[in-house]
């Protein structure tokens, strides 16, 4: 039975590693957490300690994750929209060529390739507040841009 604890516990331990990367912790931030439960390693901790902290731990990186997906997609809807009137060959385009056009020019935006030297996808590394910023850059791009035609048509 024992051997069987000590395999769970060594599982929290690296789950727990784990998700302190994830949640992007410092050395100094885990260190105060530990020093909470009046500890200054993980091994020190009691299983039903380890419990409770991966749980917490696991909250917030998946509301991290959650908030980033949310803001990614309002991002591409942004960049869609602007494209749908800016983009002469947008039409022509299926679904999967528009989002990775919309991926790129998004990064383009962000100062950034749409990859990176080894082929992996930029878009997914922008930060939470730069998805912000660049999704109202675009919506508002996207209102001067109608304001501009309603009042082209308005003149012809």
């Amino acid at each position: 039975m024992e051997t069987k604890t000590t395999s769970k516990k060594g599982q929290l331990i690296r789950k727990l590693h784990v998700l302190r990367g994830a949640a992007g912790m410092t050395q100094e931030e885990y260190e105060a957490l530990l020093g909470s439960y009046g500890v200054e390693s993980s091994k020190e901790l009691e299983e039903w300690q380890l419990e409770k902290l991966v749980e917490f731990l696991d909250a917030q990186t998946n509301n991290e994750r959650r908030d980033l997906d949310v803001q990614r997609k309002r991002l591409l809807a942004a960049v869609c929209a602007f494209c749908d009137d800016t983009v002469s060959k947008w039409e022509e385009m299926d679904d999967k060529a528009r989002i990775r056009y919309a991926k790129g020019v998004a990064c383009r935006a962000a100062g950034k390739e749409a990859f990176d030297n080894r082929g992996r996808d930029n878009f997914n590394r922008l930060s939470l507040e730069r998805l912000k910023s660049l999704t109202y850059a675009f919506q508002k791009r996207k209102r001067d841009m109608d304001g501009v035609l309603d009042a082209i048509k308005e003149v012809l």
